[in-house]
């Protein structure tokens, strides 16, 4: 019997590794198209079940048979038509899926929890002219903005009546797309493409830099006091997580949506991660385990944007679907759903003591809701206050909204921030950034 066993791990070994290298280039190579929600010719490739069943034209795998298997066939040089579409697979990829339908198509789904190997990119330089806010963040005290505004981030003075820019931090290569505040304020922490940062802001100074296990763009960061969390991921792919110290060391990475996120916010007491992302999905996680707490099934798009109230007992979640959700986190029942249904959100603040919350969209509206009340079947208007800001006459694509409750700062792509008075509506002069 022990050495039938031997056997049969001598002759299995092999066979494992041959499904985990397939199965990696259907995952950095075909499942970005075949995907649920983006299922080019019927056929998904996410599970074993789904793979089988085939598409529009029929089966995907005959499983011992190369040659009858579109999956394979279809990825040759001299397929017509060609899968990928615009790539060459190389030869060690295609013998990999070769080994694997003649193994018969075995399935190993830990292969989709695994972050892919980055691939690599030459960035080119950023035209000059092209200076999009992309993200905005209020220091902890309130007396500090930073904007991401390019490939800067500046610092705007917002203890100062006339709000001066108090100096830049320059380094990105590429677009600043997250920024997140310590809580204690002494660090301001920024995210590109492969690349997060570290700053002393009183000193207008880089400290640090993170580069290890990067995948593509930096969506999102959070940070404590001892901790930086990033949300990462290719472009269509299944979005990451990463937890560093401050020594730049990596603790963990996790996947922790199907598609990008989008979005990430810490609780007030920084035991609870929220994240969000382009599967539709919000998801809540322990900080110290990772473990995944609860989720939030609802919205029918991508969901931009996540907010915490003041004890994270409720969450704002912002879609493209046009709507803003809010939720009672224990029970995770839907307390109220806002929005006019008329443009997509794509970005949240509340303020700390939970009583206004801010939301615009991508078309330069915006709406302050307050006196938030659960959901009870009645019209949206019954289930809070809403105060609309005037259009900004610009995309926008982030928002903050003053401790006070008194002001909303706004980003947009035409390079400028936009102000509100958050009791009227009313416009106000905004903030210069030269």
């Amino acid at each position: 019997m022990l050495r039938q066993a031997l056997i049969l791990l001598l002759l299995t070994a092999p066979a494992h590794a041959d499904t985990r290298a397939a199965m990696r280039v259907l995952r950095d190579e075909c499942v970005g198209c075949h995907k649920p929600g983006k299922a080019k010719g019927g056929l998904l490739l996410t599970t074993h079940e789904k793979m089988m069943k085939g598409g529009d034209n029929g089966p995907a795998v005959v499983p011992g048979k190369p040659a009858d298997s579109p999956l394979y066939h279809l990825v040759l040089a001299d397929a017509d038509p060609h899968m990928p579409p615009k790539k060459q697979l190389d030869t060690a990829a295609l013998k990999a899926l070769e080994a694997w339908v003649k193994a018969g198509a075995p399935w190993d789904a830990r292969v989709f929890d695994e972050p892919p190997a980055p691939r690599p990119v030459k960035l080119s330089s950023m035209p000059e002219t092209w200076q999009p806010v992309l993200a905005l963040a209020l220091s902890p005290d309130g007396k500090k903005l930073a904007v991401a505004r390019g490939g800067s981030v500046i610092l705007v003075d917002m203890a100062a009546r006339e709000h001066p820019v108090l100096g830049r931090l320059e380094g990105h290569t590429g677009p600043v797309q997250s920024l997140a505040w310590t809580p204690d304020g002494a660090r301001l922490v920024t995210g590109g493409y492969r690349d997060i940062r570290l700053w002393d802001p009183a000193a207008l100074q880089q400290t640090g830099g993170i580069t290890t296990a990067l995948i593509g763009m930096v969506t999102a960061l959070a940070a404590t006091d001892t901790h930086v969390f990033a949300a990462d991921g290719e472009t269509g792919g299944a979005g990451f997580l990463h937890q560093f110290d401050f020594q730049e060391k990596p603790a963990a990475t996790w996947k922790a949506h199907d598609d990008n996120i989008l979005a990430l916010r810490l609780s007030a007491k920084g035991d609870r991660l929220l994240s969000g992302g382009a599967d539709r999905m919000a998801r809540l996680w322990d900080t110290s385990t990772r473990a995944l707490v609860a989720f939030y099934e609802g919205h029918t798009n991508h969901v931009h944007s996540v907010a915490f109230n003041h004890d994270a007992s409720r969450i704002a979640t912002a879609g493209a679907d046009r709507e803003v959700k809010v939720w009672d986190v224990p029970t995770r029942e839907q307390d109220a759903s806002l929005g006019d249904k008329k443009n997509a959100y794509v970005a949240l603040s509340w303020t700390p003591d939970g009583k206004a919350l801010a939301a615009i969209t991508d078309k330069g509206h915006g709406s302050v809701y307050t006196e938030l009340k659960k959901h009870d079947g009645a019209q949206r208007s019954d289930t809070a206050k809403e105060r609309k800001l005037e259009s900004a006459g610009a995309p926008l694509t982030s928002v903050v909204i003053t401790a006070d409750a008194k002001t909303v700062i706004a980003g947009s792509f035409d390079s400028r921030l936009h102000t509100w008075d958050a009791a009227t509506g009313k416009p106000g002069s905004g903030i210069a950034l030269e």
